[in-house]
């Protein structure tokens, strides 16, 4: 969202921006310990000048008819607006602006009532949502392809891939200086889309003689939810007696040294699901994976969801379907440095296509046709 706030001040001479944030999931928007916009530029460099938060307050929802008010007084206030970009995670909310856009990371399903008058209603509500927005902006093919699934809103579809860096910002390689470190970096939760992050100690674990000299590091922010430290505790249990490091809700700077240091890249989110049955279960697009990759990190990742469309198979990286291949493709780079360096060498470059400079151009090709 920053960087699309950041475009947007370029692209318009005279624009405020508000970021609307509601109390949500046990979330006080008015703690002092809540980001403000400088937060951005702390974390990400991200300046923003023209832009600033709007807090609303929600009443709590106990019932369906509380969380559709409060879903009406969202839409209602977009009515103030010129433009309003929809980043809310599966929302359905009716944009109410001039001119709208809902930024896609995974879509919505359609309302599923059966009885009178409920499945009416639904229709309604879905034709009303569908109809309000002059783009739907997806994160990757793979979430186009799913959005046109659902909804089938044709031509007003835009994939865009997210910015992951500046051009001039990518790191600086230094292949003397890396490790035998293979490295898995992505949130520390069940359910959904989670990274699978036991399955892959698992596998280290039952082919740890295979896996001499080196070590799995798994970076993830961990939430508060009982659940998710729950699966990490039973993580770190098994990891005793091996080589194998967690590392929960660290620093960035901490996060781009092991991207510095490792060879190796794991990503596993999918395994185990039916893909056409569970699409939301898959990597919508893969962030970590490109951040690896303009590291030098060599991806050996899932051939599901939108990692297919980041790495070219044996070209900078592997796809592998089966726990064999992933086998296969991690002792192949362990044996081969010539092949591993030239494999990083090509993930470097192809890491530069997912550039905020690629994400402004792809936007403002969307925005002059508003």
């Amino acid at each position: 969202m920053g960087y699309l706030c950041k475009f947007i001040e370029n692209y318009y001479e005279d624009v405020e921006i508000d970021i609307l944030v509601h109390n949500y999931n046990n979330i006080d928007i008015h703690s002092s310990n809540y980001p403000d916009i400088h937060v951005l530029y702390d974390r990400f460099g991200i300046k923003l000048n023209k832009t600033k938060i709007r807090k609303i307050d929600l009443p709590p929802a106990s019932s369906l008819i509380d969380h559709y008010k409060n879903k009406k007084r969202i839409e209602d206030l977009s009515k103030e607006y010129d433009l309003f970009i929809n980043f809310m995670f599966l929302s359905k909310h009716v944009g109410k602006a001039k001119r709208n856009i809902y930024s896609c990371m995974f879509p919505p399903q359609k309302y599923n009532f059966n009885k009178f008058p409920k499945n009416v209603i639904g229709k309604v509500l879905d034709s009303q949502f569908k109809r309000s927005y002059d783009y739907f902006v997806t994160n990757s093919m793979f979430t186009n392809h799913w959005h046109q699934h659902y909804w089938n809103t044709g031509k007003k579809n835009k994939p865009v891939y997210p910015p992951v860096f500046l051009k001039d910002e990518m790191a600086k390689v230094i292949f003397s200086e890396k490790e035998k470190i293979i490295l898995s970096v992505g949130r520390f939760f069940v359910g959904a889309h989670n990274k699978k992050q036991d399955q892959l100690v698992d596998f280290f674990i039952n082919n740890y003689q295979k896996f001499e000299g080196w070590e799995l590091h798994l970076i993830g922010a961990l939430s508060n939810n009982a659940n998710d430290i729950d699966y990490v505790n039973s993580i770190q249990e098994k990891i005793k007696e091996y080589p194998i490091h967690l590392h929960v809700n660290i620093p960035l700077s901490e996060v781009n040294h092991f991207y510095k240091k490792a060879k190796i890249f794991w990503h596993a989110t999918g395994l185990d699901e039916e893909s056409d049955m569970f699409p939301d279960k898959m990597e919508h697009f893969g962030i970590t994976t490109v951040e690896a990759m303009s590291n030098g990190v060599v991806p050996i990742v899932i051939n599901k969801g939108g990692q297919t469309e980041i790495v070219n198979h044996e070209k900078d990286g592997y796809l592998w379907n089966t726990r064999e291949e992933l086998l296969s493709y991690t002792l192949q780079l362990m044996k081969d440095p010539e092949q591993m360096l030239s494999l990083a060498n090509n993930a470097i470059e192809r890491a530069e296509y997912f550039s905020v400079e690629n994400y402004y151009k792809h936007n403002e090709e969307i925005f002059n046709a508003l």
